[in-house]
């Protein structure tokens, strides 16, 4: 009797979870005292040239891609940063791989990278199409994130 309540508890919690495609996105880590406070990207204005550690979308098509704020800001012109990863920062393989996987995804990914880095204002870009660069000093994570497509029904 108590093996069959077992198996039955054991289908119920894998058909509960199991209906639902959500992706688990995780808030921002807590970082050492050695690395500056979680920053809101739509306050990157105010920390230019410094130090910061925040969260971006980053999508592109083709050579025009950008980092965003993760919502909507309260700003005139919206953050389309470039994503500066400087040669000799050392990048996790998984980053890595994540980072391969969008770009030969585009259509239908995006990522959300939470970094430490330097942001600034300017031309970037592929045609100076970005108003602003973040160069990377440290990739904290990575989240790969399906894009709701027009054809997705059962999303």
């Amino acid at each position: 009797m108590r093996f069959l309540f077992v198996i039955a508890s054991l289908l119920i919690i894998q058909t509960s979870f199991g209906q639902s495609k959500k992706q688990l996105i995780l808030p921002p880590q807590v970082l050492s005292m050695s690395y500056p406070d979680f920053v809101n990207a739509c306050e990157l204005l105010t920390y230019k040239k410094k130090l910061v550690y925040t969260r971006f979308i980053y999508s592109g098509i083709e050579e025009y891609w950008g980092l965003s704020a993760e919502k909507k800001c309260n700003k005139e012109v919206p953050i389309n940063a470039f994503l500066d990863i400087p040669d000799n920062l050392q990048i996790q393989p998984k980053h890595q791989k994540l980072l391969q996987d969008v770009h030969n995804n585009y259509w239908k990914k995006f990522l959300i990278i939470d970094a430490v880095g330097i942001f600034n204002e300017g031309k970037y870009g592929h045609l100076g199409t970005n108003n602003s660069v973040f160069t990377v000093s440290k990739i904290i994570d990575i989240y790969i994130i399906d894009k709701k497509l027009p054809a997705d029904k059962n999303r």
